[in-house]
């Protein structure tokens, strides 16, 4: 149902009716927000990439030619935009030299038990942690459920390069949030 809606405002807006990409933004601009901010590192500059990102979808939507979801296309405009805009802030980007993180020894120890909210807000964290690449993969996977093929259009990897990187993340994650599950 998702795409055919999808479908129904990209014609909407072809035809004219501007209005319509409003829902659109709606429904796209947490992850585009999130996929900006993985890859920016920097709250301000995550929110100007999502509102270039959503731009030049408008100004590009006559060149979608549905060979993939409409979320697929918009989130490789915005990942190409975010590593575009990365080089021109002259910060130095490469994926193949990112180290994993180095945690601590020690667990990190909270008291009581966790509510909803609170676990989802240390997932989160642990997710912002994580190399740039490897969480916005997460975020791509597991966040918005794009398949293995749908990543590898976004990001121009390939599928073996993600299915690895997928599986470090996971490892980090695991051994991160070991406490979350032995909590329940």
């Amino acid at each position: 149902m998702k795409i055919f809606e999808d479908e129904y405002y990209i014609e909407r807006v072809l035809k004219g009716d501007v209005s319509a990409y409003r829902f659109l933004v709606e429904r796209y601009k947490k992850m585009v927000y999130s996929i900006a901010l993985k890859i920016l590192n920097d709250a301000q500059h995550a929110e100007d990439a999502a509102q270039d990102s959503f731009v030049k979808a408008y100004e590009r939507l006559h060149t979608f030619e549905r060979k993939s979801k409409f979320s697929t296309w918009l989130y490789t405009i915005t990942y190409r935009l975010c590593l575009n805009k990365l080089k021109e802030m002259k910060r130095e980007f490469t994926f193949l030299t990112e180290q994993l993180p180095k945690w601590e020894d020690e667990e990190m120890v909270l008291p009581g038990s966790f509510n909803e909210q609170d676990q989802e807000r240390i997932i989160k964290e642990s997710i912002q942690a994580l190399p740039q690449q490897e969480g916005l993969l997460v975020l791509l996977y597991y966040y918005e459920e794009k398949s293995i093929r749908e990543i590898e259009q976004i990001t121009g990897l390939m599928a073996s390069n993600i299915k690895i990187k997928l599986h470090r993340a996971r490892k980090v994650l695991e051994r991160k949030l070991s406490y979350l599950i032995e909590e329940r």
